[in-house]
């Protein structure tokens, strides 16, 4: 159901990969990344995080400077890569008005900047730079349509083969996690996954996340494709149904805060894998994880209880 999602976005995405803009976005967001710590490449590897954060992280390879490096992969991480985007469309739908999910999807972008900006400003002190930006820009062109094609196939078959490598184990997962023993009721108290949803529930309740969600953000700690179907094995419901039991059970603070704690907290296995590759130091790898789910946190939390003391 998001392949045709996936592929509008790949294609648009090579288009403007190889027409030769993404360095003269580099050199125009160059002042405007400086205030934050970073340089015009930052913004680059930022833009590429919305497609997918690991090859992100491994473009800093580009940077000489090791604390820009640092400071780089600490803030692409909050791109709302085409994982995170599949489970914000399927939510979006279901609980949220034609009108009104568009704009809904549309902040969560603007929030996603936010936490990268947020992040930037509070620690470019730690990760100081004195690296010159020296950048070539190379000609203009327009890519033609075989190497949009073949751009966006090679993209589109990398993220179905891992994708559904990802969804299929995590989803058999869920699965006996939420059926054994087998004297126990599918997802009840009674299994091993409702018992890490109650255990977990007081911390997730200030943010009105439930103990089904809790347990679809800990499967999303794998890979973020795996929420969805993380939910569809919870509930025992798939497509047009699980839209309409979330549709009863959570009203659109839940869903909303839900939303942002997703699109904050730790990135997937595979960005976590990356991210110790490229730094080559498990402390910095750790502090990134820490401060994920901190900011996702006390964003949610910010959230909900704001939504909730004004009424809605």
């Amino acid at each position: 159901a998001f392949v045709p999602l996936i592929v509008l976005f790949f294609l648009f995405m090579a288009m403007v990969e190889d027409s030769g803009y993404l360095s003269r976005a580099a050199f125009l967001m160059d002042a405007l990344m400086a205030r934050l710590g970073l340089d015009g490449r930052g913004f680059v590897m930022l833009l590429m995080g919305f497609g997918c954060n690991v090859p992100a992280l491994m473009g800093t390879r580009v940077m000489r400077s090791r604390a820009m490096r640092l400071l780089t992969m600490l803030v692409i991480p909050f791109s709302l890569c085409s994982a995170r985007l599949q489970v914000f469309v399927f939510i979006t739908a279901a609980l949220f008005s034609p009108k009104t999910a568009p704009v809904v999807l549309f902040s969560l972008y603007l929030f996603s900047f936010a936490a990268a900006i947020l992040t930037a400003l509070l620690f470019k002190g730690k990760f100081k730079n004195n690296e010159p930006f020296v950048l070539e820009l190379p000609p203009y062109r327009f890519p033609t349509i075989y190497q949009i094609a073949m751009r966006g196939w090679l993209e589109i078959q990398h993220f179905l083969r891992r994708a559904t490598k990802f969804i299929i184990a995590g989803v058999v997962l869920v699965w006996l996690l939420t059926n054994l023993p087998p004297s126990a009721a599918p997802a009840s108290s009674d299994t091993p996954a409702g018992m890490i949803g109650s255990l977990l529930h007081p911390i997730f309740a200030p943010i009105g996340i439930n103990e089904q969600l809790t347990i679809a953000l800990i499967f999303g700690f794998v890979a973020k494709e795996i929420v969805i179907g993380a939910l569809a094995v919870i509930y025992g419901l798939s497509g047009t149904a699980l839209s309409g039991a979330l549709w009863q059970q959570l009203d659109w603070v839940q869903a909303y805060s839900f939303m942002l704690f997703t699109l904050i907290y730790m990135p997937c296995i595979s960005a976590i894998a990356t991210l110790r590759s490229e730094s080559k130091n498990m402390g910095f790898t750790l502090f990134s994880i820490a401060w994920s789910l901190v900011l996702a946190w006390l964003a949610s939390f910010a959230f909900y209880q704001g939504a909730r003391a004004l009424g809605y």
